[in-house]
């Protein structure tokens, strides 16, 4: 790897690591406020609006942002990036809707779930204009964007509770946080940096040409069934959770996945910092850079996670404890299963940046479909049995399953491009 490359990827991740940390511990810290000034019950709620919202949002992204990163030769202008994203928006908030209300009779549980489909259109969207700086390197702005949105909706949150005692007040608050930022930040931001790196095109405004949609949504489409697969892999076993065992083990149950999960954040910032870099060295036939780069990234991802089992292991009950209430003391071994399968998990998102940057993204569907699969069948079976511990189980399994098609695909993207450049030679 060049110095110039590494000045570049450090430059990069360092704009936009403080960014993802806050945002991930400001996430984290919201279900750790609710669990604190609420019941489990509540904490339940806010999770199943997570586990509705999030993967509907997801897949409404359709991967945009990561094809864009691909995309060197600017095939698409990014008015065309953005009239998808504001189409899949409204498509997304439609079918939260129409999900929620088969999902719960609770009409204040549907409120929350309803209130918390409008923040992720917003997060859609602010996501998109993300894809503009990631695009142009200017990783910095997506750091401080993170830095402002995550703060902000952590303290109108607990603000929103304390004050009134109700959900749907405290997700007001996160509503109007991520609105103020997007307004008052990302739009004059992005605007900016569209007329200053791409003079000749229309700010931000939507292009809505069908044909360059239509083509574009082809493109995305194996990213886009990739992620619903891969939602189904992520969300069914909380989703499950509250099927087989109530909102009650739902909460428990998120509240501990969140601090599993709190590194995912942290490795995402990494993988965009080294996306355009991968995307490049593949394009260019640096094979041999691509890989030193995607691998040292992968060893350092497993050697801290085995650093956090081992913590877990000596520590977790104490841990729980101390974070959340007597409540979730006992579910120690739960934790520990969740961070080994969030350990696959991470090695499984750095080698997806890879195939990304290889444009392998037909195979990132195989991967979501091997790890849906497994998700149907253990969730199926594990949890009704076995309880949270089953769930946690069945985590492992599915992010296990994740790594492993994910490494497989990896090993033959790099394959055929080695032959592919003797060929040419």
């Amino acid at each position: 790897m060049s110095m110039e490359t590494s000045a570049g990827i450090g430059r990069n991740f360092r704009a936009i690591f403080v960014g993802k940390f806050i945002a991930a511990l400001s996430m984290w810290l919201a279900i750790m406020i609710l669990a604190k000034m609420s019941d489990l019950a509540t904490v339940g709620t806010y999770a199943l609006a997570q586990a509705i919202c999030i993967p509907l949002s997801e897949i409404g992204k359709m991967s945009l942002r990561e094809v864009r990163s691909s995309d060197t030769r600017d095939l698409f202008p990014f008015g065309t990036y953005v009239g998808l994203r504001i189409l899949t928006a409204g498509g997304v908030f439609a079918a939260v809707v129409i999900v929620g209300g088969f999902q719960s009779e609770n009409p204040q549980v549907f409120m929350v779930i309803a209130i918390y489909a409008l923040i992720r259109c917003v997060e859609m969207l602010s996501d998109m204009i993300y894809g503009l700086f990631q695009a142009q390197e200017r990783m910095e702005y997506i750091g401080r964007s993170l830095c402002l949105v995550g703060p902000l909706s952590l303290l109108l949150l607990a603000a929103g509770y304390a004050m009134s005692g109700s959900l749907i007040v405290a997700v007001l608050g996160q509503l109007v946080a991520h609105l103020s930022v997007f307004l008052f930040y990302d739009l004059p931001n992005g605007r900016q940096r569209m007329s200053e790196g791409f003079p000749g095109q229309e700010g931000l405004a939507p292009d809505w040409n069908p044909g360059m949609l239509y083509r574009l949504a082809r493109l995305a489409l194996p990213l886009t069934f990739a992620t619903l697969l891969i939602m189904i892999a992520q969300h069914l076993p909380r989703v499950a959770v509250e099927h087989f065992l109530g909102l009650s083990a739902l909460g428990l149950f998120a509240a501990i996945m969140s601090m599993a999960m709190a590194p995912d954040r942290l490795i995402q910032s990494l993988g965009v910092a080294i996306s355009v870099q991968l995307a490049r060295m593949f394009a260019d036939g640096n094979l041999r850079r691509f890989v030193i780069l995607l691998g040292s990234v992968l060893v350092a991802v497993l050697l801290c996670g085995l650093a956090g089992i081992a913590v877990c292991f000596v520590l977790g009950e104490t841990i729980l404890r101390t974070v959340y209430t007597e409540a979730y003391a006992d579910q120690s071994p739960l934790l520990i299963m969740l961070v080994a399968a969030v350990c696959f998990r991470l090695m499984a998102n750095v080698l997806k940046f890879g195939l990304i940057a290889a444009q392998r993204f037909w195979w990132l569907t195989l991967q979501s479909a091997v790890s849906a699969a497994v998700a149907i069948g253990a969730c199926a079976v594990l949890i009704p049995h076995r309880g949270l511990q089953g769930a946690g189980l069945a985590v492992l399994m599915i992010f296990s399953a994740q790594f492993i098609t994910s490494f497989l695909g990896m090993i033959i993207a790099l394959f055929i491009a080695q032959r592919s450049l003797r060929v040419r030679q």
